[in-house]
């Protein structure tokens, strides 16, 4: 694998790329997503390509961090990396930058895709969820709709931003109208243990399929408890950004899967090593993306591919958007 040592260039262009419609979510709503593109360049002139992208409702900065960041240090990029902490602002999302250029370099080097380079035997198809933002009954109706007209089977409704209430009717519309979709929710950390707990009693027989996130990252032990009750499986992803709550998670099996995204844990290789651990455990996981562009996808796919479970993936997320950083998404 090249390290940064071999590195000659660092380029880096930043973007804003508009959604195709107002997303939003308990996490936040959002209008455009922006983003840093790092090129690394080695002595044969041979360039590998990274994407920094931090979502500020995530904890993970901004591009102006990120900016900072490459301005301040682009010319000793291993020296910063090593001495500055994933939760300083836009830390992580460089670090998966970086990590997914030199394995684009090594990739290109070798002849193999990045997933060959993660596994020994990578998987040839992933299965891909579409997202569903908050709306009214009839707005996520006709998205689902649409989504499994173009050939998703899993479908991933937020949930948190609006009353329990409406979340039920919308997991209910759904269902009616796409019986023969498999249904999975997201609610970002926005309930206290009392309404999820209330949230997993009514979804009991609602025909979902898990429930990512349904308390706070911080409380951990809580989420152990919501496991215990649930009819479905539990999902965690805001509790592994940070490494001491996904050993807690992974410690008291307090979920069934883990949420990966590379962009929010440093990049491709420290999410794998998260997955493998946690495979340990008996817990499995799958990739997201965090409304990346295709290169930040790519390299979320890739991961998928090596991942030591099989789970629909959180891949879905260009749909979403309404312009892309290469020709063809």
């Amino acid at each position: 694998m090249p390290s940064l040592s071999h590195i000659v260039a660092v380029r880096w262009r930043p973007f804003r790329l508009p959604m195709a419609h107002r997303f939003e979510a308990a996490s936040g709503a959002l209008d455009d997503r922006g983003g840093v593109l790092l090129e690394l360049r080695d002595g044969d002139g041979t360039a590998g390509i990274g994407e920094a992208s931090p979502m500020a409702s995530l904890g993970g900065g901004s591009c102006e961090d990120v900016l900072r960041l490459l301005e301040a240090h682009g010319g000793a990029l291993d020296v910063a990396l090593d001495a500055l902490s994933d939760g300083d602002p836009g830390v992580a999302s460089l670090r998966c930058a970086v990590d997914t250029a030199l394995l684009d370099l090594e990739g290109r080097a070798s002849g193999r895709s990045v997933a060959e380079l993660l596994t020994d035997a990578p998987a040839d198809v992933v299965q891909v969820n579409a997202v569903l933002g908050d709306g009214s009954l009839s707005e996520v109706v006709a998205y689902a709709q649409q989504a499994v007209r173009s050939g998703y089977e899993v479908l991933k409704l937020k949930v948190g931003a609006g009353s329990l209430d409406h979340d039920l009717a919308r997991v209910a519309a759904i269902r009616e109208a796409c019986p023969d979709a498999v249904v999975r929710l997201d609610a970002n950390g926005a309930w206290d243990e009392e309404v999820a707990g209330e949230a997993i009693d009514r979804l009991a027989t609602a025909g979902v399929e898990l429930l990512e996130q349904p308390v706070a990252a911080a409380d951990v032990e809580a989420f152990a408890r919501l496991r215990e009750r649930a009819a479905f499986r539990l999902a965690a992803d805001e509790a592994v950004a940070n490494r001491s709550l996904a050993d807690r998670v992974i410690e008291l099996h307090a979920a069934d899967l883990l949420v990966l995204k590379p962009m929010v844990l440093g990049g491709i290789r420290p999410a794998l090593a998260l997955a493998q651990r946690a495979a340990l455990a008996g817990i499995g996981s799958f990739a997201t993306t965090t409304f990346d562009s295709s290169v930040g996808t790519a390299a979320a796919l890739h991961l998928a591919a090596a991942l030591p479970w099989d789970a629909a993936q959180g891949l879905g997320t260009g749909d979403h958007l309404a312009a892309d950083v290469v020709a063809a998404p």
